[in-house]
């Protein structure tokens, strides 16, 4: 999801962008009134992308925080690869509207070119392509939180509760002997504890940092793309309400800004970003990186091996 939000903000920065410079910098459209429309709607195309992609990354890490455990379970990658093409599909549903004359009549004047300002698109492209991935990006981010602070409570108490079928099993990370059994029996047991609280404290970890990192991105985001969202339709049902050109102009590459500036975000962030972005960038989005999982029991080997070490110190 992280490199497919890469490739929509690269492809508005290397198919879009130039252009629309162009046209601020020339004053008047040298393209021809069917790459205009072309333009227009793959301008929709990658924003909208990009935008869905923001959505369905904050659902992902969701689940990560949530059900860390069974996330690789969860979010295979053949529903993760269903989940683009439909955020693709999505996406050209909406910018291809005006290429089947949804739009105003165009200008008489082919050096005219400008995103469509009609009512009902204006409408349905910003509801669609911004608010209602707004308010589910709000809403998973606001349950993140919960279930983060609920976690993170849990771990500093040292009690993580897991329940199988009709048992429940409580974990004490400072739990060291029990009056019942042996010592060594204790002792295999308090590994065993430690160990798999670890692993679940180290992929809670990981997943409450992108979910952090995401939380900027998608922070960046509403700065970015609300005001042009809310100027568009306002400004094409009220007309003698509409702000000027040149704070027109400023609102609609202030959402330009946010893909551009994404690709700094990601990097300063999180490593695992940056990698992502690496991997675009040198052209190796085929190679799979090493599975998650096998991070992680790497980390519970090294916790064991510890664990272990101190304990034979100790005794």
């Amino acid at each position: 999801f992280i490199v497919n939000l890469a490739i929509a903000d690269l492809l508005l920065s290397t198919t879009v962008l130039p252009f629309s410079a162009t046209l601020e910098v020339l004053g008047f459209w040298v393209f021809g009134r069917i790459f205009c429309n072309i333009w227009a709607a793959v301008d929709v195309l990658c924003c909208s992308a990009s935008i869905m992609s923001l959505c369905i990354i904050s659902v992902d890490r969701y689940i990560g925080v949530k059900y860390s455990l069974k996330y690789p379970t969860i979010m295979t990658e053949r529903k993760a690869g269903v989940i683009l093409v439909v955020v693709w599909l999505s996406s050209m549903v909406i910018s291809i509207g005006p290429l089947l004359g949804w739009k105003e009549p165009p200008p008489l004047d082919d050096s005219i070119c400008s995103i469509t300002e009609e009512p009902g698109y204006a409408l349905f492209s910003s509801l669609f392509s911004f608010y209602l991935p707004l308010m589910v990006i709000l809403v998973m981010y606001f349950r993140i939180y919960v279930v983060a602070r609920r976690t993170t409570r849990s771990l500093e108490a040292g009690v993580k509760k897991e329940r199988n079928k009709s048992m429940e099993v409580v974990l004490r990370i400072h739990c060291r002997s029990v009056l019942e059994e042996p010592l060594s029996s204790t002792r295999s047991k308090g590994h065993n504890f430690r160990s798999s609280l670890s692993v679940r404290l180290l992929k809670f970890s990981r997943e409450k940092k992108a979910a952090k990192t995401l939380a900027i991105v998608v922070g960046v985001f509403i700065l970015c793309w609300f005001p042009f969202f809310f100027v568009l339709p306002f400004g094409s049902f009220f007309p003698s309400l509409k702000p000027s050109e040149m704070v027109f102009k400023v609102i609609f590459w202030l959402g330009y800004f946010n893909s551009c500036v994404n690709p700094i975000i990601y990097p300063c962030s999180s490593k695992e970003f940056k990698r992502a972005f690496i991997r675009l960038l040198k052209c190796q989005c085929h190679r799979r990186r090493r599975p998650i999982w096998h991070v992680y029991d790497h980390h519970w080997r090294g916790a064991s091996v510890n664990s272990t070490v101190q304990d034979s110190e100790t005794d």
